[in-house]
């Protein structure tokens, strides 16, 4: 759910788990393997230190 752009709250609202075990669970099992995610968030600070323009 991170990958497709869901925040945390959201995850733990939809899952009935704490803000704790949505961590623990996206850490353990899922972020680490989420190039996605690295790619996006690259991508969002190149994004934050050109003005907010996308970047080529």
């Amino acid at each position: 759910m991170t990958i497709a752009g869901c925040a945390g709250t959201e995850i733990a609202t939809i899952t009935g788990h704490s803000m704790k075990d949505v961590s623990a669970i996206l850490d353990e099992h899922y972020l680490s393997r989420a190039a996605e995610l690295a790619e996006s968030a690259i991508k969002m600070l190149e994004m934050f230190g050109n003005g907010g323009k996308i970047p080529k």
